[in-house]
């Protein structure tokens, strides 16, 4: 995985593509690739797919835990959803709790 970063400061950017025309039905003609852009497609093609397995393996990790727990995955997911809100923002479970609360007694 490349480290550095694709950056648009290259002189060649500025001209990536001609007008596509007023009628808008013409295509836009592109320059070449060279090796640097090249490879920062590569990474991004990498990364987007290493992304797509993960999904997949947490899909399976979620189904085996909820089985393990006697849980539906759907509920699993609604707990790992409110638990990563608390971490990034947190008093997200005070907040739950205290809809709960009222919720609790709007219901006979």
């Amino acid at each position: 995985m490349p480290t550095d970063s694709y950056s648009s400061d290259s002189p060649t950017t500025t001209e990536s593509f001609s007008d596509s025309g007023s009628s808008g039905t013409e295509f836009a003609s592109f320059r070449v690739l060279s090796e640097h852009d090249r490879a920062a497609i590569t990474a991004i093609i990498e990364t987007k797919v290493r992304i797509t397995l993960a999904q997949g393996q947490a899909r399976e990790d979620v189904k085996a835990v909820a089985d393990k727990l006697g849980m539906k995955p759907a509920e699993l997911n609604k707990i790992v959803r409110l638990a990563m809100r608390e971490r990034e923002k947190g008093n997200i479970l005070l907040h739950e709790k205290a809809l709960i609360e009222v919720a609790e007694q709007l219901v006979p």
